[in-house]
């Protein structure tokens, strides 16, 4: 993490707003270029579901669009969510069903730039559980799913992206995720941690936390949809950058930037993967092996959305994939959550 950088966490509930509180240890901000343009852009935590958000932070494209970005890592999509209807920040980073969720309960805010464009939140579980229920990598995705029974499993959050996940793979396997799983919440920057203590057999989440824990010898590959393998999940527009529309309207120039920005950034983890990697290693993941998230980053790359434009059929798809487990988003409209004037070639 850059000590130079305005990273900030969520402390506690005000009256009406969130109160901020910096990471301790960050040190002194960085003073803004003079002239620049501040906004505040809401995150679930550091992980590959904003990597070309965080390239192009981190090689300085959003600096050089004359922005001033400050990244509130709000621990979580539902707060992420809460930050920017509540205005505590100007733009979100959600994965695209929260945006179609929240439609259907009447809060607006708007699609604007894809992230993720493949729904990148690979799933693990611990070797010890791989040995205890037999399961093998090479074994066909369905049978791996159905051995999933009696496990203990992370989620973010209940009806989060990676609670949907881990439902939809095991019901791909048969099994019943209310009755033959154990579902538990765990934040996304404890997960790793948890499966290493032994607290959960499993976690579903974006690199490099997952490639993290199958290098380090502590988990196996249960599921790769980042990789195309899963029915139904194939190009499927996973994260999204998101903004109320009024925050659209008077804030077009700044948003103008950082989606100018994040199509470099983007378009740096396609072409080199490894220049990516060092760079947001640096900044944001000092404490992994550089090797590790360059290697990660090349694994992910493809995921990544080049050109930044959203492309047709990814809103049903989102729609059709939520309805698997309620109908509450039935009337939802690509209208109703998508811009899609930003475009970037």
């Amino acid at each position: 993490m850059d000590r130079r950088d305005a990273l900030r966490t969520f402390g506690r509930w005000g009256a009406g707003s969130l109160a901020l509180t910096a990471l301790a240890g960050l040190g002194p901000q960085r003073a803004a270029a003079a002239g620049a343009l501040p906004l505040t852009v809401g995150i679930g935590g550091f992980t590959f579901a904003y990597l070309p958000l965080l390239t192009a932070k981190a090689a300085g494209f959003l600096d050089a669009e004359g922005l001033d970005v400050t990244f509130v890592n709000t621990g979580g999509g539902t707060n992420a969510m809460a930050a920017t209807l509540g205005g505590s920040v100007d733009v979100c980073g959600l994965v695209m069903s929260d945006i179609i969720l929240a439609a259907s309960k009447g809060q607006k805010i708007k699609a604007f730039a894809p992230l993720m464009v493949q729904y990148a939140s690979d799933a693990v579980i611990s070797v010890k559980a791989a040995e205890k229920i037999g399961l093998t990598e090479k074994m066909p995705l369905a049978e791996r799913m159905a051995r999933l029974k009696g496990l203990t499993l992370a989620i973010s959050g209940r009806g989060s992206g990676t609670d949907k996940l881990w439902r939809h793979l095991v019901m791909l396997g048969g099994l019943d995720p209310d009755r033959n799983v154990t579902l538990t919440v765990v934040k996304l920057d404890q997960m790793y941690a948890a499966l290493k203590s032994g607290q959960i057999d499993g976690f579903n989440t974006t690199a490099p936390a997952n490639n993290r824990a199958v290098e380090d010898g502590l988990a196996v590959w249960a599921a790769r949809p980042s990789q195309g393998e899963v029915p139904g999940l194939e190009n499927f527009l996973y994260t999204v950058l998101g903004a109320k529309p009024d925050v659209l309207a008077s804030k077009a120039d700044p948003i103008g930037r950082l989606v100018t920005g994040l199509a470099k950034g983007g378009a740096l983890v396609r072409a080199d993967p490894a220049k990516a990697g060092r760079l947001i290693q640096e900044q944001y993941f000092p404490q992994t092996d550089l090797g590790l998230v360059q290697k990660a980053v090349a694994d992910q790359a493809a995921t990544v959305s080049v050109p930044l434009a959203f492309t047709p059929g990814q809103f049903e798809q989102n729609r059709d994939f939520m309805l698997r487990f309620g109908d509450e988003v039935k009337q939802v409209a690509a209208a109703d959550v998508m811009d899609t004037g930003w475009s970037r070639p």
